[in-house]
């Protein structure tokens, strides 16, 4: 049993990374960035309780921050965690996300990440994919918050979702991780085989 574990965790770690290897090989000399003097989760932590601020202010502060920390939108670094992600300054939903999480737990705050296979998103109504996001707790109001925009602000966000809305478990994050990761292979490789480009959407600057 355990030598058909070890044999099929070979396979998913070979399999996954030949299927990264083109975005892998883009994103040479893309490395940690420092944006607005802060490069870590710890650094993020560290301006949030500098900051003072509590309650609602304190999430969306730290919302804006995560926003800020990732310049760009990848889909190319899905190796990355959501730390190493927002150390790098790039990722999709999750990790911004998670990373946005990460900082929360750390000040103190009640979060759950959540997960709908489809969400209607305002400033892009072709997009037909899944989101991730979190739901925070303060006092006795619960409100979605998502690092993905700008204008984002707790309770307000710039999609709505139309399926149902899952607890974003552990298992269920990793297998639409892996799903996408088996996406955006074929696309990359698709496009390293044509001679062409991967499609704008999967790495462009916020």
């Amino acid at each position: 049993m355990l030598k058909n574990l070890i044999r099929v965790s070979v396979l998913v770690v070979v399999w996954g990374g030949m299927l990264m290897l083109p975005g892998g090989l883009a994103l040479r000399g893309y490395g940690r960035r420092r944006q607005g003097g802060v490069t870590t989760i710890e650094d993020a932590v560290d301006v949030c309780r500098r900051q003072g601020v509590e309650g609602w202010e304190g999430v969306s502060s730290a919302q804006r921050l995560v926003n800020r920390k990732f310049t760009t939108y990848s889909t190319r670094n899905l190796w990355d965690t959501p730390s190493s992600a927002f150390a790098r300054g790039m990722g999709y939903c999750t990790q911004y996300n998670l990373a946005l999480k990460r900082i929360l737990d750390r000040l103190g705050f009640e979060t759950e990440a959540v997960f709908c296979l489809k969400v209607k998103v305002a400033d892009n109504p072709e997009w037909t994919m899944g989101h991730t996001w979190l739901r925070v707790t303060v006092g006795d109001e619960v409100r979605d918050v998502c690092a993905g925009q700008v204008e984002n602000t707790p309770g307000r966000n710039g999609f709505v979702p139309l399926k149902r809305v899952w607890h974003g478990s552990e298992w269920i994050l990793l297998l639409t991780h892996m799903g996408l990761i088996l996406y955006m292979g074929a696309i990359e490789w698709a496009a390293v085989l044509r001679g062409g480009d991967v499609p704008q959407w999967t790495f462009r600057a916020n």
